[in-house]
C-alpha cells in the first residue's frame, strides 16, 4: 500500500524522471546513430578507395599484358629475322648460264649462293607439274652436290621448252630453278616452306 501511495503522491516527480530518462535515451540513440553513420561513411569511402585501387591495378595489369604481348611479338619478329639471315647466309642458289665451252649448246648450272646445293636433279616442265599422282621423268645430275661457285653442265634435250631444276639446301627446303628455252623469259627461283612457295627475284 505504501508503494502505491508513494507512486500516486509522487507521480509528478516520477513523470519528470521518466521524461529526463527519455531525453537521455534519445540523446544516446542520436549519438549511436551519428557514430554508426560516420562508420558507414568511412567504410563507403574505404570501399571506394579500394575499388579505385582495384581499377588502377587492373589498368596496370592490362598495360603489362599488352607490353608482354608486344615484347613476345618483337621477339618472334627478331627470331624470324635471325632465322632468315641465317638461312640466307647458308642458302644455295642455282643459276642457269650459257654454256661457255666451244661448240656446246647446253646449260651451265652455277651455284651463286653461299651454301651447298644437294640432291640436284631436273625434269621437263614447270614446277607446277610436279605432282605425286603424275610422276615425271626426272634426270639426275652428276655431281649431285655443288658448293658455292661450282658448276655443272646440263644436257637439256632440244624439245624441252621449260626445264625445272630441283635441289635442297642445308635447311632441307626444296628449291627450284625454272629455265625457259625462250631467252626472253627470265629464270624463276622458288623456295618452298611447307605449303608456301616463296618466289625469289
Amino acid at each position: 500500500m505504501n508503494l502505491w501511495y508513494w507512486l500516486v503522491a509522487d507521480s509528478a516527480a516520477i513523470q519528470g524522471i521518466a521524461a529526463l530518462a527519455s531525453i537521455a535515451l534519445t540523446i544516446v540513440t542520436i549519438y549511436v546513430l551519428l557514430v554508426t553513420w560516420k562508420a558507414i561513411r568511412r567504410q563507403a569511402v574505404a570501399a571506394e578507395d579500394q575499388a579505385e585501387a582495384a581499377r588502377a591495378m587492373t589498368a596496370v595489369a592490362k598495360e603489362q599484358t599488352k607490353a608482354a604481348i608486344d615484347a613476345a611479338e618483337s621477339a618472334r619478329k627478331q627470331g624470324n629475322l635471325l632465322s632468315l639471315q641465317l638461312e640466307q647466309s647458308m642458302a644455295p642458289l642455282l643459276v642457269a648460264e650459257p654454256d661457255d665451252r666451244n661448240g656446246m649448246n647446253n646449260v651451265r648450272l652455277v651455284n651463286r649462293g653461299p651454301g651447298v646445293a644437294f640432291k640436284i636433279c631436273y625434269f621437263s616442265g614447270h614446277v607446277t607439274q610436279l605432282k605425286p599422282e603424275a610422276p615425271l621423268s626426272i634426270e639426275s645430275v652428276q655431281p649431285s652436290t655443288l658448293g658455292s661457285g661450282n658448276s655443272v653442265y646440263l644436257p637439256i634435250p632440244p624439245g624441252w621448252e621449260v626445264t625445272t631444276v630441283v635441289y635442297k639446301g642445308t635447311d632441307g627446303m626444296d628449291r627450284f630453278t625454272i629455265i625457259y628455252r625462250d631467252k626472253r623469259m627470265p629464270q624463276e627461283h622458288i623456295v618452298t616452306k611447307g605449303l608456301q612457295k616463296i618466289y625469289l627475284s
